[in-house]
Formats: C-alpha cells, structure tokens, sequence
C-alpha cells in the first residue's frame, strides 16, 4: 500500500460514511476496479484505522451535543429522573437505537465477511439504498417532528435500519435517515440524529478489533501510510458532515439516491469481479481460477492436457483476489503456489517450482551468496561493488504485498526483516523481466516458469527454501473431470511438464 493510495481511501471514507452513499460499497468497489490488492492483514487493520478517524471526526464536530448528552445522562441517573431533560431523554435513545446494530453485528460477522468478497453483492445492496431513498421521498409523510417527541419505539426502529448497514452497500447514513424520515423527522434533524447514533456502534467495532490490530505486524510495517488515511479521513469527514448538515436544511436526498443507483448500475454493467475468461470451450465442467503467473503454466500443461476441454479457466489479478473467488464460490478450484493456512481446504499438489533471482546484464556478478542478497534486499548494500560486483547503484525490485512470491522470498532469503525503502513494487512476472532488461543496476525474483530468454539469471549459494509446490486448492473434494484432469497433472514427468516446473518428488 503506497502513501497515495492510503489518502485516496482516506478521503473515499471519510465522504462516503457520512453521505448517504454507503463508505463499505466505496472501500470494496473502488480497490476493485483500480486493480489494487493489499495483504489481508494489512487491509483488515487499515480498514479499522480508517473507521476510527470517521469516529474521531463525528465526536469532534459534535463535541458540545456530546458533553451536554452525557452531563445530562449521568445527572439524570444521579437525581433518579433520567428523562427530565431533553439531552437526557436523547442519550438514552441514541444507547437504544445501538442495541439492534450491536446484536446484529456480532451475530453476523461471517455472513459480513463473505459479502465483501462479493463486490457484484455490493453493487446491488447499492441499489438497494437507492430505492429506499427513493421510496422515503415519496411515501413518507409531510409532517415533521423535533428530535425530543420521538418514542423509544421511534428510536428502535430507526436502530433496526441501522443494523441493516451491516450489510456493505447498504449505506449506514442513508438507510437511518431514511428509517428517521420514516418516523416523521425532518432530513437535518434525522442526519443529525444518525451521526449521534453511529457513535456507540462505533467505539464498540473498534474495541473488538483492537486486541487483533495490536498484534499486527503490518500496522507497524506500514504506520505512514495508514497514518495518512487515518487523518485524511479525519479532515474530510468533519468536511461532509457539515456539508451534508446545511445541504438537508432545504434539500431532500434525491441526488444521493441517483448516484447510487449509477455506480450499483455500473458495477453490475462492467461485473464488479475482477475475473475475466481466458479460456472458453463450447462443453464445460468445471470452473478454475489462476493468477497471471499460475495461469502461465495451466495454459501451457492445458497444450497436451487430457479432459482439458472440460475445463474453463478464469484468471485473477492477484493471489488474493483468486482466494476470495474460491472462498465464495466464484471458481470450483484455484491453482496457486504455497497453501494457504486453512484447515477447511482441500489441497493437491501438482508439480515443483522455484523463485530464481535476475539481475541486469551490466551488473557483473554471475552467483551470490544468500547473505549478500539479503543485504541489497533490506537495503544494506546500495552499490553493487560492495556484494563483489561493478560500480552501479543497485536497484531492488519486490513483487506487490500478499504475493506468494514475495511471502517465500521475505521469509526464506530476508529472513521477515523489512524491504528496503529504495524497492520498487512490480505486481507481474513478465513486468519483473521487462524492468529487470531495461533497467541498469536493478535486480528482481521471479517464479522459473516466467523466466523468457533474454533475462540474466544469477546462482544463489542455497536454494533451500526457494522450491515450491504448485497446488491445486478448493473448499470439496474435486470430482469428475477435474479430478481426473488434476490426476493425470500429478503424473507427468519433468521432461513432460512446461519449462521451469519438475515432476513431483516420490
């Protein structure tokens, strides 16, 4: 994750929490259709970050409504006559109205989960919010009531439309200002009223999470950049909520609700999925997902493959993105390299392959040993003559975050110390090869298969480590025409399988 990609999310939050166009459908569309995969560690604890600085921002501009709420509460509680006042009266509803959103929440987790992994789902709760919008315009009565008439049964119901934005693309402040406009509430006073009540659901999401954030390495591997969103979110938050505030005086949410209708349309129009066929045969079984480098060898071994023609292959612009598609169904199998730690899949090897390491030509090194690419990896060597090789700075080049790639090459030759600042991240293979060619000093990893004939290999001293198993992985056991496809994979020799992969051992 660069800088700017955290401050464009930062902003993408802290507008989209707060109008009525649902932040969670925004945060899973928009890395979509940019191609941006984030390791999910890393995701996870950012995505908190950003929630904190939309809270921060929503408890700062209503910090005055906050202290009175609570004086009044406690003092309430103190003299027995806990809705004497208004403020009092208006703090308990907001602690009622939280009730639905936290029971809802805790119970839903995996369903939650699951759906962002979906973002054609999303796209179409997206819709979902435009049409309740919409429906509020026209059905809702014309009478308006202050905040301090409604019921606690109001405040109930309008806490039920809340629990329904767990839901990602179903937009949070929409759906409650709708539930508000509902109970007879005019649209500044329900958005004022909506802004209070996220605030407990809020603080409650992020004292869950803390205990897994604190033990996150990525959030100290990567504090600049999520410290960028944090505060981007922050600063534009405060913005849309003011906004937003004197925009409802005299205007209705018509407008939020054709903009969610357009980009629900859009991304239903383009297919939110970020797979596309490769591969299409007029009779098909099964369903596999690859990524461009696994893809590579499933279209080579599919050249002189038995039961391929049973066999449609769709492929993914990252490790990350296939397990997503896998984990929702989207494919019946996906082809990677390294199992992920899942004791719920099903796995089958099938073949061997290893990370090699390339350098450009003018470098003058033909071998190195493990501890000094070590040391041109995490930044400690600059210049190529200090690992025995000519006088030209050296240029690092890593694979994106979550690569299998780039897992096995920080473990096993970094030691999980942290990359050199200097690297620059390359997301394919072949992109690896064309800079690694071009580029004087640079130097690169890539899977052997992708290796083309123009590339300078160098020898590491050890390879223990760098050899991986190719593997099939799927959630049921696979059956018919794949498993006999995987089966006669598991059979070939390495004379018979593509360039750059070997048998498997005996």
């Amino acid at each position: 994750m660069t800088i700017l990609q955290a401050m464009l999310l930062g902003v993408v939050q802290g507008i989209t929490e707060f109008l009525p166009i649902s932040s969670s459908a925004h945060l899973v569309l928009i890395p979509y259709w940019l191609g941006w995969s984030f390791d999910l560690e890393l995701e996870f604890a950012f995505n908190i970050f950003l929630h904190v600085g939309t809270l921060v921002a929503v408890v700062t501009y209503f910090r005055n409504d906050i202290k009175k709420i609570v004086y009044e509460v406690v003092k309430g509680i103190w003299l027995r006559k806990p809705f004497e006042s208004d403020d009092s009266k208006i703090g308990w509803l907001i602690l009622i109205a939280s009730v639905p959103a936290g029971a809802v929440g805790l119970l839903s987790t995996d369903l939650f989960m699951s759906m962002l992994d979906n973002p054609t789902v999303v796209a179409s709760l997206l819709i979902v919010t435009a049409i309740s919008i919409i429906f509020a315009e026209v059905y809702s009565s014309s009478y308006r009531r202050p905040l301090r008439e409604i019921s606690w049964k109001d405040s109930l119901l309008i806490g039920c439309f809340q629990a329904l934005a767990i839901f990602p693309g179903i937009s949070r402040s929409g759906i409650t200002i709708v539930g508000g406009v509902f109970r007879r509430l005019s649209y500044k006073t329900a958005a004022r009223f909506s802004f209070l009540m996220s605030i407990p659901v809020m603080v409650g999401a992020g004292l869950i999470a803390v205990k897994e954030v604190s033990a996150n390495e990525a959030v100290l591997d990567y504090w600049p950049a999520i410290f960028v969103g944090f505060v981007s979110s922050v600063c534009i938050g405060l913005l849309s909520i003011h906004w937003l505030l004197r925009y409802l005086r005299n205007k209705t949410m018509r407008f939020f609700a054709l903009y969610c209708l357009i980009v629900g349309l859009l991304g239903l129009l383009v297919g939110c999925s970020p797979a596309k066929e490769v591969a299409q045969k007029p009779i098909v079984n099964h369903i596999i997902g690859v990524t461009d480098v696994t893809g590579d060898f499933v279209k080579k071994i599919n050249n002189q493959a038995l039961y391929s023609d049973k066999v449609r292959v769709k492929t993914y612009a990252s490790h990350r993105q296939l397990m997503k598609a896998i984990s929702a169904g989207g494919v019946e199998a996906g082809i990677v390299f390294d199992v992920p730690r899942d004791n719920s899949l099903v796995s089958y090897p099938l073949a061997v392959t290893s990370i090699i390491v390339v350098v450009h030509p003018d470098v003058g090194l033909d071998d190195l040993s493990k501890d000094s690419l070590k040391s041109i990896f995490v930044g400690e060597a600059d210049n190529w003559i200090e690992v025995g090789g000519n006088d030209i700075d050296i240029q690092p080049i890593v694979s994106e975050e979550g690569d299998a790639a780039r897992l096995v090459f920080q473990k096993t030759v970094l030691d999980n110390e942290n990359l050199s600042s200097r690297s620059v991240v390359i997301p394919e293979d072949n992109l690896v090869l064309q800079y690694v060619n071009n580029t004087a000093g640079s130097v690169g990893y890539v899977w052997e298969g992708m290796l083309d004939q123009e590339s300078k290999q160098i020898s590491v001293n050890t390879t223990e480590g760098l050899e991986r198993l190719i593997y099939s992985v799927s959630y049921e056991e696979p059956s018919g025409s794949l498993r006999d496809w995987l089966n006669w994979i598991q059979h070939r020799t390495s004379q018979q399988l593509p360039k750059g992969y070997k048998q498997l051992p005996n």
